[in-house]
């Protein structure tokens, strides 16, 4: 084996490492955002976890793209091809096995958890459409961070077309990603400088691809780069930088003259492409520190089952943080770290248990459609 196939079928750590570091954050706001003593700490550590959440979940549909693009090119070019010949039928059929089995347990487990603690589920339309991953978050009934599941199947389902449409031409993948987040933008100030509230919230965030499109095309768009040449280019860090600084000063002036500012109407579109260089820069230099490796190896293990951590971890806290509040009678700031390091350790017990059911479940579907077959 020579060494650019040894290269191409290296795991990358740093992928898993951001994904960790994303996960973390957004399970940490998820905390303070459902905690439910509402002090004037909590709310302050809300309203902060809040921009981490919003920025962690704005990684994540970057590392969707680049995921995908990044298998994509390498295949191609260890077959030596130019240009993408995929079975795209075969290929979402893969992504829809590789999804909708973790989701389908996470709702039945979530589902079972509501019953154990009398939470009151409606059988209704809107049931099913939670049911069966489609609901967005306007129309979820079980756990509104089913959302995810909902716009990540949009954009696998998406991916076909942007190649059909864009080839293998990066550029053209990202403008086509600009103009899809421009307009999406454009609907949801249009529908908020109107006050129709509904229509605003469904194009500003949690609902379809539309509001992460520029995200997720950028993932695709420097999967191919990262393919092509195994680093990101000067040229990527500069005009990151510069949109970065573009956003900085437009967030400096709207808080110096007070005006109410709102991250997904653009501000995530110039800050997210270096928020992820840069992170991706540290990481692989603390990749070099010996000391710390047992931090990053725990934070790759959070990347790894970020997505089964992410679809199970908001309906623990709504049963479990109420009880807690209630059972623990001591200073509201101790109140807070107990509560943490409980559910911290119940969400990890429920998350390895998760994990070996999902296991359990993936082999007994493997078993059977190899019967079939």
């Amino acid at each position: 084996m020579n060494t650019h196939s040894q290269t191409r079928q290296t795991r990358f750590n740093w992928i898993d490492q951001i994904k960790g570091l994303a996960i973390l954050a957004i399970v940490i706001f998820h905390f303070f955002q459902n905690y439910p003593a509402r002090s004037q700490l909590i709310s302050v550590l809300d309203s902060n976890g809040a921009k981490l959440g919003y920025a962690a979940v704005d990684i994540f549909f970057l590392m969707a793209g680049l995921n995908t693009s990044y298998a994509l090119i390498s295949k191609l070019q260890k077959n030596q091809i130019e240009e993408i010949k995929i079975n795209w039928k075969s290929w979402l059929i893969k992504r829809l096995y590789r999804i909708y089995p973790a989701y389908i347990l996470a709702v039945i487990l979530t589902c079972l958890l509501y019953l154990l603690v009398n939470i009151k589920i409606n059988l209704n339309l809107n049931f099913f459409l939670s049911f069966i991953g489609i609901a967005g978050i306007r129309f979820q009934s079980i756990n509104p961070g089913f959302w995810f599941f909902t716009v990540i199947l949009e954009a696998y389902l998406l991916t076909p077309l942007i190649f059909l449409f864009c080839k293998t031409h990066q550029n053209k993948i990202l403008i086509l990603g600009l103009i899809g987040a421009i307009i999406t933008k454009l609907l949801a100030f249009y529908f908020l400088i109107n006050h129709h509230t509904n229509n605003y919230l469904f194009f500003l965030q949690d609902n379809f691809i539309g509001s992460y499109f520029f995200q997720f095309c950028l993932g695709l768009y420097w999967g191919i780069i990262y393919a092509k040449h195994q680093i990101f280019r000067k040229t990527d860090l500069i005009v990151s930088s510069i949109l970065f600084s573009l956003g900085f000063i437009i967030y400096a002036i709207l808080t110096i003259f007070k005006i109410k500012y709102i991250y997904m109407l653009g501000i995530d579109m110039l800050f997210t492409p270096l928020f992820f260089l840069g992170i991706q820069a540290l990481l692989s230099h603390l990749a070099k520190i010996a000391k710390i490796q047992h931090i990053l190896s725990f934070f790759s293990i959070l990347g790894i089952y970020s997505y089964q951590i992410y679809l199970i971890h908001q309906p623990l806290y709504f049963v479990l943080l109420p009880k807690l509040n209630y059972v623990i009678q001591i200073n509201n700031y101790l109140k807070i770290g107990v509560s943490l390091i409980i559910v911290s350790i119940l969400l990890a017990i429920y998350v390895f248990s998760f994990i070996r059911i999902e296991r359990f479940v993936m082999k007994m579907l493997g078993t059977v459609m190899n019967k079939q077959n």
